[in-house]
């Protein structure tokens, strides 16, 4: 017995060490779905087997039409662990002894197959092998066929849809070619033995899809205990960010390609929330410190759990076998970095920007896929997300760096008004700034702050008017301008510009990615409007924030007013106050501002702008003076 326990213990050791010996890796077994649901698989047989005009398949075409044999109309649908394929069948035989088909014989149907799906395990062809079968009439009544039609039924009507394959071969060898670019920390004989070792699993038929997984081993290195991350220096944030903005241009990329695909509104409105949240996430990741290495893997996960199906029911739309292979190939692509990034960060996932050109590189797009973060309207994206045209950019002059004369007098102003009465730099700023009044018309000063409230009020009242005058009753127009001008109020103290380091600048918000009087974020309405302008141009900031929060109110809000209601009617303040929160944090802070709302704990932000909100409802407006010069 003891030699036995001493066996045991040694063997036991023997298998431990090498995994609990530093440096050294364990295999583990990873699983990615190629997932074929059953429209794209209705595509993929059209485009492989049904090629001839209007889907269908000329099976025997003799003596000019008089024997003819189509079929057409494929469906497929789960049938209890198996695949049904139903197709409709059309047979006309006949002889032609001279220019007329006589003697013919005409029957329409359809024939039903139960089909279990196999795949070849080294060709990666999906076939299928009858298992059972069925002939229906025209009026989808069972039918007993015989003679000449049972013939041709069972000799060429089954024989052709029981050999049908799909060839899973690219989108494979697309996966195989994209996994160096992902897993860079991997070493290059691992990625080598993980690819050699893919094969496939066992077919599995679901009620939604046909499912083959692609079976492999990963030498993966122990995950190694880390301490808490520390801030990022100036250069991992700046890193991390360009990877970032990467993902971002491909999403505009992808979310592009749907710019001529007939999208229901709920499909866009998808598109819409997913690109905002991605955005808005980010952001708020900056303004936090958050910011890690895992974040855009997470994120492209995220965001295409949340838009796969809009794209799964439009790429199936297509009937080129090219395209819809490029396009299984961009699914089980994206598919297989789920399921990797769901293994963590030992295994050193990173959705590169190779890796992202790959991946664009399979949509079969026609556009150039070029790597710039720009700056000015994206027609595209603003077409696909139907979001009409962006506001047009008002005559408006480009405010120039103040010159270093004007910022001498603002000095001197600044120097008499701490040695002198209040009265006198009033005037001296009256009598000595005429000439910069023009280059800096819109920089507030105490001096023509009287003039200024009114002026930047209008221009707020100009651009709601515009942009919620479509079928608004009145009384919505009223509580919106009020939201308006207390959202201004609350972002920027109603301002566009001010003075820094010598000159008159753009407003920027304290992390560096909003702008202006509405303070519009650049990094999450980039492409849908244009940012010099949103930097430069008051009124174009103005109508920009206007159509951000008239988007909010229809596209989300209006839609679900039920949850806002007082006395059965939809209560304006509410309105107003869960509008600002989607306006500040994206389409989730709907929900958030509701579950806040209803313990009655609220952000800073929300009592801050419901504050102004009663101000302007008041008419208050000394209180901008507080606002501009301090006191709040």
């Amino acid at each position: 017995m003891a030699d036995l326990f001493k066996y045991i213990c040694v063997w036991s050791i023997g298998l431990l060490l090498p995994a609990l010996l530093p440096g050294n890796g364990f295999c583990r077994p990873v699983e990615m779905p190629i997932t074929i649901d059953y429209p794209f698989l209705r595509a993929l047989v059209i485009s492989a087997a049904f090629t001839d005009p209007q889907n269908t398949a000329v099976l025997v075409d003799q003596a000019e039409g008089c024997r003819r044999v189509t079929v057409s109309e494929p469906q497929f649908s789960p049938e209890g662990g198996f695949v049904r394929l139903e197709t409709r069948v059309d047979i006309r035989l006949g002889v032609r002894p001279g220019e007329k088909c006589r003697f013919k014989i005409h029957w329409e149907g359809y024939v039903s197959l139960v089909l279990n799906p196999r795949i070849d395990p080294e060709l990666w062809r999906l076939g299928f092998v009858v298992v059972d079968s069925q002939v229906y009439d025209k009026e989808h009544e069972p039918a007993r066929v015989v003679g000449l039609i049972w013939k041709m039924i069972q000799g060429r009507v089954f024989d052709y849809l029981s050999g049908i394959t799909v060839d899973l071969g690219p989108p494979v060898d697309e996966l195989k070619a994209l996994l160096p670019e992902v897993l860079p920390t991997q070493t290059e004989e691992r990625v080598k033995r993980f690819v050699d070792g893919m094969h496939p699993g066992q077919v599995r038929v679901d009620s939604d899809a046909i499912r083959i997984p692609i079976l492999a081993e990963l030498d993966e290195t122990p995950p190694v205990e880390t301490t808490a991350p520390e801030a990022l220096d100036e250069a991992a944030l700046a890193r991390l960010t360009g990877q970032w903005e990467d993902w971002d241009i491909f999403l505009v990329y992808l979310l592009t390609s749907l710019r001529n695909a007939p999208l229901a509104a709920d499909e866009r409105e998808t598109l819409l929330t997913a690109l905002l949240e991605a955005r808005y996430a980010f952001v708020q990741a900056l303004a936090d410190g958050t910011l890690t290495d895992p974040f855009v893997q997470d994120q492209f996960v995220a965001t295409w759990a949340a838009v796969s199906p809009v794209f799964r029911s439009q790429r199936e739309r297509e009937n080129t076998t090219g395209k819809l292979l490029g396009y299984l190939s961009f699914f089980t692509a994206t598919d297989a970095l789920k399921s990797l990034q769901a293994i963590g960060p030992s295994l050193g996932m990173e959705i590169s920007r190779n890796g992202l050109i790959r991946l664009a590189g399979l949509l079969s797009d026609e556009r150039a896929f070029t790597w710039t973060y720009g700056a000015d309207v994206d027609a595209d994206l603003r077409k696909t997300l139907d979001l009409g045209s962006a506001p047009e950019i008002p005559a408006e002059p480009v405010v120039a760096p103040m010159p270093e004369d004007t910022m001498i007098l603002i000095r001197l102003e600044r120097l008499f008004k701490r040695l002198l009465p209040g009265g006198v730099a009033a005037c001296w700023a009256d009598d000595a700034r005429p000439s910069a009044e023009a280059l800096t018309r819109w920089l507030v000063t105490e001096a023509n702050v009287d003039t200024y409230i009114p002026a930047v009020q209008k221009i707020l009242d100009d651009a709601a008017e515009k942009a919620f005058q479509a079928g608004d009753a009145e009384t919505q127009r009223k509580f919106i301008r009020m939201a308006v001008l207390a959202t201004a109020w609350q972002e920027s103290c109603w301002r566009q510009f001010h003075v820094r380091k010598g000159q008159v600048t753009y407003l920027r918000s304290y992390n560096g990615t909003s702008v202006g009087l509405m303070q519009v974020n650049e990094r999450v309405w980039r492409g849908l409007y244009k940012l010099d302008a949103l930097r430069w141009n008051i009124r174009y900031n103005a109508a920009a924030g206007c159509d951000i929060m008239n988007l909010y109110l229809n596209k989300y809000v209006l839609k679900k007013q039920d949850k806002l209601l007082r006395d059965g009617q939809p209560d304006p303040a509410l309105v107003a106050r869960v509008l600002y929160a989607m306006y500040n944090g994206g389409p989730g802070e709907f929900r958030k501002f509701l579950a806040r709302h209803a313990k009655a704990k609220y952000y800073a932000s929300d009592d801050l702008f419901w504050e102004k909100y009663q101000w302007v409802e008041a008419q208050e407006w000394s209180k901008v003076k507080l606002c501009l010069f301090g006191g709040e």
